[in-house]
């Protein structure tokens, strides 16, 4: 009887990598929801035989750690199935001089190099010491700049389409003496075949890029974005093409910052599911991704994994859902969509899915590159202010889960102080305004106090769910933003002193975020990037 996959990927490889008591605590909730798949994608945060050097001090599973998870999994009738990396996403591995010969460029291994396939050969080796699964997920994906780096100086212009299916067959071969049928995302094939597109409605895939693919591999269809449910059927009839098992993987988004949204989640999964079901496709990954650090706990979206997994058994009625969600976790469905901390409907914003907290708590208090976005008039502030008090009643009514609230409200006490202080800043010091300057001092040294009390709780809620690994970027972000605005403090005490004569980051106008211009954007913008956000000098 075929079997329908319901599964969980959660990223391992953005610094937090799960401890075994969170991850069991995670097995457990999702055996409530009657997910019976999970991936850990594990870049290189994995022991590897023969590599000394793979995940060396990123908080790497070893073989035990991994073996234990398995049969904690199997027990709980959860498939583990490995989620690795054999092409691209590879930086930290590139960390190390060992490897240095098998980089072709950026973050991709070097193609017809024996060291790159002894590596995955250690790599396949040790998998199938450590997994039941015979499924493995080999990656693959986003290797755009795959053969333009050593590759090419070793061997001259190539087909990329010739090195990426040259490459792939091997890895194949490795993993079938493995006795493991890869898994791996689909977009390559897709970038290839239109023009470095991967969602494309009208087309159809090129034969020869259809046959190049090898006997056994299964795709992966993946896509967090797309509004569209054409667009999801059109991929997955393309998907179809290729004569393959298809896999669909959509996103409960957690890594856009500190902030979840699950109300993004919620709309797309429902289009994916419905296309799903549509054509036929069962099995199904709901990613959670951690660009920039993983920020965001996995729990702050368990709303979008109940309403898959409701979803996917055939419950429609959100009203339900939210009941179900209620009962089963003891927990309130509307207090963990703050989690996705959405400004009051009246905040402009560039899209409906946008919240600025990341952007606003890194942004520099003498040279914020986000200063033209701020809502202005002390609004950005009245946000965040109202934001702490309802995790602080979330805390209160959700027990279980009452650390991760107030880490939330910890966050927003410091943006309720800090939000537009260096915008604040700015006009007093243009204004001569020499008595609000001297109040804000007072409010400079709340930033660095209230930064202070929102690093322990971001700890706290960090080593419930994670090994201690990664959180030493986090500690250096926000350790850094406290002496950054002790500095700046500083330096305003000084000219108020008359011990300087001008304060020239203050003295340069500031302009639109967006455009340069001074017509001011005035609305919520996203980030991402901690470096794209913290300064515009390199880092």
């Amino acid at each position: 009887m075929r079997k329908k996959y319901l599964g969980a990927m959660v990223d391992c490889s953005r610094n937090a990598v799960m401890s075994m008591d969170g991850i069991k605590r995670f097995i457990d909730k999702l055996h409530i929801m009657d997910y019976n798949m999970l991936m850990l994608y594990t870049e290189d945060t994995y022991e590897v035989n023969g590599e000394p050097l793979f995940g060396y001090r990123r908080g790497r599973y070893t073989k035990s750690e991994l073996k234990e998870i398995d049969a904690y999994a199997d027990g709980k009738g959860i498939e583990l199935i490995p989620c690795i990396q054999t092409l691209a996403h590879l930086n930290q591995l590139f960390l190390h001089g060992m490897y240095y010969e098998i980089r072709d460029t950026d973050d991709i291994l070097l193609v017809d190099c024996e060291r790159t396939y002894e590596l995955i050969e250690n790599i396949f080796s040790t998998l199938k010491e450590c997994f039941k699964s015979r499924y493995v997920h080999i990656g693959m994906d986003e290797a755009a700049n795959l053969g333009c780096g050593k590759y090419k100086n070793l061997n001259g212009e190539k087909s990329q389409v010739e090195i990426f299916c040259k490459h792939l067959n091997r890895v194949c071969d490795i993993a079938k003496k493995y006795g493991f049928t890869p898994l791996m995302w689909s977009d390559m094939f897709f970038s290839m075949s239109f023009g470095g597109r991967y969602y494309v409605k009208d087309g159809t895939v090129p034969k020869d890029v259809i046959n190049a693919v090898p006997q056994g591999v299964e795709l992966v269809y993946w896509d967090y974005y797309s509004t569209d449910a054409d667009l999801y059927k059109a991929m997955l009839d393309k998907h179809k093409s290729f004569g393959k098992e298809v896999w669909f993987a959509g996103g409960a988004w957690k890594w856009g910052g500190f902030s979840s949204d699950n109300k993004k989640s919620l709309k797309n999964s429902a289009l994916a599911l419905d296309a799903c079901a549509e054509k036929g496709v069962d099995k199904i990954i709901v990613t959670m991704w951690g660009d920039g650090g993983c920020e965001c706990p996995v729990d702050t979206v368990l709303p979008s994994l109940f309403f898959v997994s409701e979803y996917f058994k055939g419950n429609r009625d959100l009203t339900s859902i939210k009941k179900k969600f209620g009962k089963t976790f003891n927990a309130d469905w509307d207090d963990f969509m703050l989690f996705d901390m959405e400004l009051s409907e009246d905040c402009p914003k560039n899209s409906p899915d946008e919240e600025n907290s990341k952007a606003l708590l890194y942004n520099d208090v003498f040279t914020g590159r986000y200063d033209s976005t701020l809502l202005g008039g002390g609004k950005d502030e009245e946000e965040f202010g109202k934001l702490a008090d309802k995790f602080s009643s979330a805390a209160r009514k959700n027990t279980e889960f009452s650390y991760m609230f107030e880490s939330y409200r910890a966050l927003c006490d410091v943006l309720s102080v800090k939000a537009s202080l260096g915008d604040r800043t700015r006009n007093a010091y243009k204004r001569k305004d020499y008595k609000e300057l001297e109040s804000l001092i007072e409010q400079y040294k709340l930033t660095e106090e209230k930064t202070e009390v929102f690093l322990e709780a971001f700890w706290k809620t960090w080593i419930t769910d994670n090994k201690p690994y990664g959180f030493d970027v986090q500690e250096i972000r926000l350790g850094g933003l406290i002496k950054r605005t002790e500095r700046c403090r500083k330096r305003i005490e000084d000219f108020l002193a008359g011990k300087i004569s001008v304060i020239e980051e203050l003295e340069e106008e500031t302009v639109d975020f967006h455009d340069g211009g001074k017509d001011f954007k005035r609305a919520v913008t996203k980030c991402y990037s901690y470096v794209g956000a913290v300064t515009a000098n390199r880092l």
